[in-house]
């Protein structure tokens, strides 16, 4: 029998929810006992069973005595026998339904007599119609869209929330292909996936790639960075329990104080790097230890509160990142210091017997904490003041004698790399990978060489150096003469400080540079080309005149007006006021108005009472742009009369002040009668 070896299948119980997984997990047992096609489609009659009913009904008629041979009882006893086997299994296939409701259900399928029934009955109910289908799936698309990887989330968790989502896309009757899935998975990571993700963009055709491919080389390289992680961790936990970590070193440096924080390295009794400890030994000062936490370095105290936060590289303190942090710089000081004590590590091995000496070649080293040179002619803009010591592979203390900024020349021109250090003696030149990085670069390994970026979306390709047979990582710089870089950065270093400033002026900036008010300025030469966004941004408008340049000399000649308001509305219901101002006699009108649209109306009456008692005609009429002076109707209707329209530039009420400085006297004149006999502002008007 089809089912025989599947006695073993639970048919889940359904309770009204999640109706499209109970429906897959059905379908597979029903597959196992193999009566889902009758589950699906129903009981069939064969076509032969069909056909003898009609002939015997037809018989029946003709003749009622006569009977069906013997062929024909044994083909009606097979036919029989089939049907009876298929009502069997039709029965298995309902109970089987009937069992995998709740009792809250059941009531709802009690008086189906077949699987198909129940089953299409369940469906119809709990599945949807297509409006609602469709609805769900428009929300299911709109979190697919918004869907991404949390930064403190892991791989897994986030791959089986997206894989989840998708799959009830799926059933709800969205075509995913593999191409918009391995898409997504690649976009919606979060940062730290970038580098592989770039890698498999870069190495795989996303149309033919899978999934599974996919999530594989991510796993892989999230296990290799939290191997990363412990062996770092393990490290630090390695040297704090050997006594090589003071206490003291990450408290901030504060002025006057500096050197009291530093523990002297030299006076320590034993030399890390020449210590050869057994791992017995080794158990047994690390055992008793308590366990640290791996954030913040604390002894453990369960879930580190600084989970998720940024830590600053200069104070190690957690919240902000180093840009913002308000410490001094561990390579700079403050106060005017004249010396700087600090204790930079290199692990770099010098292979002076292997490489030929040459000032034009630098090596990409990720131990190395700083760009270094012993060169100090390459250098420009050199800083004497900034002093530390170095520590060379060899355990030897060095000192450095100051810092510079290095001038080469790329295929994408002239670039300025700041902050190398000299330090005399050391046989090559240094690229310190952890400072590329974070002055904004990207280096990418693989394949025995590095790319160099300048943008995260790494289309900025500065350089590509190959991998040589000893493992180093040379780089030729083409470097710029002293003179010419001189010529060329003085008027680049006025520009980079004036920006830098907020755009300062050029006298400041100097005054600056002469009392070494801040400290690094370098000296600025006077550079009188005009800054774009200085005019722009310091353009301001100049004060009106007080004084009127040009004055009617005729009556009407020129008309002031204005509305004044809302106020608070009067017993009258009026809540502004018009006036109308000659400008050569200063006579005033002052018109009350409920609502601005009566200012039209209230201008011809005005026109007309005026023009009738003096014998003048209006011919200029002054106002602001309000909608009341702007409609169409009072427009053609100056257009009729041939009055002279004057508009204010926009936000300039200055240039209608007459009337804005009557509107003041009039307010100011009510006012101070009304306060005066204590009487209210609604008898205005």
């Amino acid at each position: 029998m089809a089912g025989s070896g599947s006695g073993d299948l639970r048919a889940p119980v359904f309770y009204g929810t999640e109706f499209k997984f109970w429906k897959v997990r059905m379908v597979t047992i029903f597959k196992s006992y193999g009566i889902w096609k009758l589950v699906d489609k129903g009981i069939v009659i064969p076509e032969s069973k069909k056909k003898g009913e009609k002939k015997k009904t037809k018989k029946e008629k003709e003749e009622e005595d006569s009977s069906s041979s013997d062929d024909d009882e044994g083909d009606d006893d097979e036919l029989d026998a089939h049907m009876e086997d298929q009502l069997m299994k039709d029965a298995k296939a309902l109970g089987i339904i009937q069992s995998a409701v709740s009792k809250e259900i059941f009531p709802r399928i009690v008086n189906q007599e077949t699987s198909k029934g129940a089953w299409d009955l369940l469906q119809e109910e709990f599945r949807g119609d297509e409006q609602a289908r469709s609805v769900k799936l428009q929300s299911l698309r709109r979190e697919f869209e918004y869907m991404r990887m949390k930064e403190n989330e892991s791989l897994s968790i986030y791959l089986t929330r997206l894989f989840e989502l998708m799959n009830q896309m799926k059933s709800y009757g969205d075509n995913l292909t593999h191409q918009r899935e391995v898409q997504k998975v690649l976009i919606s990571l979060s940062s730290k996936y970038d580098p592989i993700c770039v890698v498999i963009k870069r190495t795989s055709d996303l149309n033919t790639v899978t999934v599974q491919e996919v999530v594989g080389s991510l796993k892989s390289y999230e296990l290799r960075l939290s191997r990363h992680v412990d062996e770092i961790t393990s490290t630090e936990h390695a040297f704090s329990t050997m006594g090589l970590v003071p206490k003291t070193q990450n408290r901030p440096l504060t002025q006057g104080n500096h050197s009291k924080g530093k523990k002297n390295w030299k006076s320590m009794s034993r030399k890390w790097e020449n210590n050869t400890r057994q791992p017995e030994r080794q158990g047994e000062i690390t055992e008793g230890v308590k366990q640290k936490c791996k954030i913040c370095d604390k002894a453990h105290h369960g879930e580190c509160w600084f989970k998720g936060k940024p830590k600053c590289h200069n104070c190690n303190r957690f919240g902000h990142v180093v840009r913002d942090c308000h410490q001094p710089k561990k390579n700079h000081t403050a106060n005017y210091l004249n010396h700087v004590q600090d204790n930079a590590m290199m692990f770099y091995a010098c292979h002076k017997a292997s490489v030929q000496e040459n000032s034009g070649v630098w090596y990409l080293d990720s131990g190395c904490s700083n760009h270094m040179t012993s060169t100090e002619s390459l250098l420009i803009n050199i800083d004497r003041s900034i002093r530390c010591k170095v520590k060379m592979g060899t355990g030897e203390l060095v000192d450095s004698v100051g810092k510079g900024t290095l001038i080469v020349e790329t295929k994408r021109g002239t670039r300025f790399i700041p902050e190398v250090m000299i330090v005399p003696g050391l046989d090559e030149n240094l690229l310190s990978v952890g400072q590329m990085v974070e002055h904004g670069y990207w280096l990418l390994f693989g394949n025995f060489m590095a790319c160099i970026f300048g943008d995260c979306e790494l289309q900025d390709h500065i350089a590509t150096v190959k991998m040589k047979g000893n493992g180093c990582f040379p780089l030729m710089f083409n470097h710029v003469d002293h003179f010419v870089a001189n010529i060329a950065t003085t008027e680049g270093n006025t520009w980079k400080w004036h920006r830098r400033f907020g755009h300062l002026n050029y006298d400041s900036l100097r005054l600056l540079q002469e009392r070494s008010i801040v400290y690094g300025l370098p000296y600025l030469k006077e550079y009188n080309q005009v800054c774009e966004g200085c005019a722009t941004g310091k353009a301001h408008r100049e004060a009106f005149s007080k004084e009127q340049k040009w004055r009617a000399k005729l009556p009407l000649e020129l008309v002031h007006t204005d509305v004044c308001g809302p106020m608070s509305e009067t017993l009258r219901g009026s809540r502004y006021f018009l006036t109308f101002i000659d400008d050569k006699s200063r006579m005033c009108w002052v018109y009350f108005l409920k609502c601005k649209s009566e200012v039209f109306r209230i201008f011809k009456m005005f026109k007309a009472m005026t023009e009738l008692q003096t014998g003048y005609k209006l011919k200029k009429i002054r106002s602001d742009r309000g909608g009341e002076y702007t409609s169409l109707e009072f427009e053609k209707f100056c257009e009729d009369v041939g009055i002279e329209k004057q508009l204010t530039v926009a936000y300039s009420p200055q240039q209608n002040g007459i009337a804005e400085r009557k509107n003041r006297t009039i307010v100011e004149m009510a006012r101070t009668m009304l306060y005066e006999k204590k009487i209210t502002t609604q008898v205005l008007g």
